[in-house]
């Protein structure tokens, strides 16, 4: 899994993006970039404030979302239009601790606590789903492949629908509420704003041919009985998809 940032301890009292993303803020106003001009590129942004890239793309997530940058995928980042910037910082930090609630969770955060609890659900679900639960979670995985051959027409929603059906068809095999509310919290998560954004941003055509494949290699461990190949693909499929939203910019 990925290193917490030295520069960033995890003390600080705003959820750490939030504060990467305010110490973003403070060294993109000293390079003088005028508004409508490129900012240097992610690779170089990561070696000058020193953190992961995973930090740095959820902290322009942030930016982006307060209105001060504009990603541009296979192209870069930009700094949009302001007028005022020096009166503007005060105005940013408060917006930046106020928005501590409400854009979301990290989507680092999110990915690995999902890892730990889904993996144990996936081995668990080889082993104790019912008939029933199998054909619900083969119906979900049938409904996957449906919504990509629609998405031209009816876009990403109902593939994220039948993705999330999957998984909690998964997690109703442990017969546990609290297991249940948790994973369906944490799926949820990317509605929230900054993983929303992320979404937006990188999911394609490619990467849900890829997402499906990987439900199928769960859902075949599941089907064979064989928690340990369940655990394994739930795993794979959990970090090739944050390695997906990680995507190169430009």
């Amino acid at each position: 899994m990925n290193k917490p940032d030295t520069a960033f301890p995890s003390t600080h009292p705003a959820r750490g993006y939030l504060h990467v993303a305010e110490v973003l803020r403070r060294e993109i106003r000293s390079m003088g970039v005028g508004g409508g001009g490129r900012l240097p590129s992610e690779r170089e942004l990561t070696r000058l404030l020193k953190i992961s890239r995973t930090s740095l793309r959820e902290a322009l997530i942030v930016l982006e979302l307060q209105g001060e940058i504009d990603i541009r995928v296979g192209s870069g980042i930009y700094l949009k239009e302001v007028q005022h910037p020096e009166a503007e910082e005060p105005a940013a930090v408060a917006a930046s601790e106020a928005d501590d609630g409400r854009l979301g969770q990290s989507p680092r955060e999110v990915n690995q606590a999902r890892y730990f609890l889904e993996s144990g659900v996936a081995a668990h679900a080889a082993r104790f789903m019912t008939r029933a639960q199998l054909r619900d979670l083969g119906a979900a995985l049938s409904d996957m492949r449906r919504a990509l051959r629609q998405r031209k027409r009816r876009g990403d929603q109902p593939l994220a629908d039948a993705d999330g059906r999957f998984h909690m068809v998964l997690a109703a095999a442990a017969d546990n509420e609290l297991v249940s509310r948790l994973l369906r919290d944490l799926f949820d998560q990317r509605y929230s704003p900054v993983g929303g954004s992320m979404h937006r941003l990188f999911d394609n055509e490619t990467v849900w041919q890829d997402a499906i494949q990987e439900h199928q290699d769960i859902y075949d461990a599941v089907v064979s009985r064989d928690p340990l190949q369940a655990q394994a693909a739930m795993q794979r499929h959990l970090s090739r998809a944050y390695a997906r939203l990680m995507a190169v910019i430009g």
